[in-house]
């Protein structure tokens, strides 16, 4: 690793590599003096680890993988994806919610494959996509995190890919907790509140033929409140279906939430017959080939229909 360069060296981030004027592209690199070299806590309550791998020696091994896990008192979230070759439609995924809390297995796993000696160390070459290296991401309930990524390069070796490929493997063939069926599915509720007295909301109703009806109020700031409604139709209703099973939305409420706040709430509500529901508010940490499954709902309901 290069020296210290002045830039930054009395803050808590470290400039270790910038650009040169002038030079097109480029590579940034900084350490975070913040971040520590040990952990108390073992209690994982979120472990997001991707990397594009770049040393292949046979087709059984890895060349990419992408694993989510996030444990709670209800079970863990467990996403996992991953691919043995370069083509990017080869990768294979599955998402379960296991009943098992998981954190002590990944709390080995991140010990095991000593996540912490890279922590707060970030590297960035500019004008190469994000996808090109990976990323770790491992918070705590004590609220301390090991984090650090490069889009360049993977962040870890092969056999730290294979450990997370056997552990998410095995987890994703846990017993699972039980989650309302999507096909039960009778209503769709959506909700975003601003300042100022402004919202929009809309409800979609799922009729016995499979086809819906759509309503949908707003309010822009004034004390007129628009109201509209539309008729859904069952190929449509159908997808939304399919969205929320792939996803997995049914077990986001047990997600942890950004650490940030937005300029709005939002939530959905999923109401299924036999009176179960679900309020899903739309600042979970989520898998990110999972996190537009709220976004595509609320497409549907606020603006197609």
């Amino acid at each position: 690793m290069q020296n210290f360069c002045s830039k930054g060296i009395d803050s808590d981030t470290v400039v270790i590599r910038e650009p040169r004027d002038g030079e097109c592209g480029g590579r940034t690199e900084t350490l975070d003096r913040k971040a520590p070299k040990e952990i108390s806590s073992h209690d994982i309550v979120l472990f997001t680890a991707e990397s594009a791998l770049g040393f292949v020696s046979d087709d059984s091994d890895l060349t990419f993988v992408s694993a989510y896990a996030a444990p709670s008192d209800r079970g863990t979230f467990v996403y996992y994806e991953y691919a043995n070759d370069f083509h990017p439609r080869d990768t294979k995924s599955d998402w379960a919610f296991i009943k098992e809390n998981a954190s002590a297995a990944l709390d080995a796993l991140t010990v095991e494959q000593n996540f912490i000696a890279d922590n707060g160390h970030f590297s960035k070459t500019h004008g190469l996509p994000e996808n090109f290296g990976g990323s770790v991401r491992i918070m705590y309930a004590s609220g301390e995190t090991i984090s650090f990524s490069d889009n360049q390069s993977p962040v870890f070796s092969l056999n730290t890919a294979k450990a997370i490929d056997r552990l998410f493997k095995k987890l994703l063939k846990k017993p699972r907790a039980a989650l309302p069926d999507v096909e039960t599915l009778k209503r769709i509720e959506f909700e975003e509140t601003r300042k100022e007295g402004i919202f929009t909301r809309a409800c979609l109703t799922v009729n016995p033929d499979g086809t819906a009806l759509n309503k949908k109020q707003a309010c822009y700031g004034d004390p007129k409140v628009y109201e509209s409604e539309k008729p859904v139709d069952a190929e449509t209703v159908r997808a939304i279906k399919e969205n929320i099973r792939k996803s997995g939305i049914v077990a986001w409420p047990f997600l942890p939430e950004q650490s940030f706040s937005f300029s709005s709430e939002k939530t959905l509500r999923l109401v299924f017959a036999g009176g179960e529901e679900i309020t899903v508010p739309a600042n979970k940490l989520t898998p990110d080939r999972l996190g537009n499954a709220f976004f595509n709902i609320e497409l549907e309901l606020v603006t197609k229909h």
